[in-house]
């Protein structure tokens, strides 16, 4: 009579399987493996095989991912603009020489030689470009000076301000003196007073051009 340990044992016990034939021993060499080997083995990244989400979290995790994948176009893209432009060339600067504080708000300015003529409150000053001293004030003017010219005549400057009621003058400076040629288009009637719009004075100051409102040009 068999023993109930002895049937248990037969019931639990598994089935070996057997390959018939010789076994095949792979060769030492990788030349002789096969390929179909490589093939069946595929490496997989364990983070997917997570599942993956349920709604809407799929939504929102493709929302960040975008979000994520654009921000870091737009750091690239400023990245690569700040490289190009640390290689441009760097224009040299020049810091001021001097500094000079005005008085009055001026209205217009003009530079020609060693000069600065500002015209301002009833006439115009002139200063010097290299240490910004005041060189002559003229204010001898009802009005202001609202635009002003300044020509380079080799060793003279031809300086011509127009003042509001549109007249203007012509100026002479040469070495140590400021001289008041003439006024060109100033009237003692008001009412026939014109105003000058543009001067041109030709290279040399052998020539002047006056433009007038309400009248031809002329010359002197």
């Amino acid at each position: 009579m068999s023993s109930p340990k002895g049937s248990r044992a037969q019931k639990t016990r598994l089935p070996v399987f057997t390959r018939k034939g010789p076994l095949e021993v792979p060769s030492p060499t990788e030349k002789d493996w096969s390929k179909d080997d490589e093939e069946d083995y595929v490496f997989k990244d364990p983070d997917e095989e997570l599942d993956s989400l349920p709604q809407p979290y799929r939504m929102i995790n493709k929302l960040v991912n975008l979000l994520f994948d654009r921000s870091w176009e737009v750091i690239e893209e400023r990245d690569t603009l700040r490289k190009s432009e640390l290689s441009w060339i760097q224009p040299t600067i020049y810091p001021p020489l001097v500094e000079s504080k005005l008085n009055n708000m001026p209205n217009c300015m003009a530079v020609s030689q060693d000069y600065v003529f500002i015209g301002g409150a009833k006439g115009f000053s002139i200063y010097n470009l290299y240490n910004a001293k005041q060189v002559y004030v003229w204010e001898k003017l009802k009005v202001d000076v609202t635009s002003i010219w300044a020509t380079d005549l080799g060793s003279e400057i031809l300086i011509a301000p127009v003042d509001e009621m549109g007249i203007i003058r012509l100026f002479y400076l040469y070495k140590d003196g400021l001289f008041l040629i003439k006024a060109i288009n100033e009237v003692d009637d008001t009412s026939k007073q014109t105003t000058c719009i543009k001067m041109e004075i030709s290279q040399g100051g052998d020539f002047a051009a006056f433009l007038l409102q309400g009248k031809l040009t002329k010359g002197c």
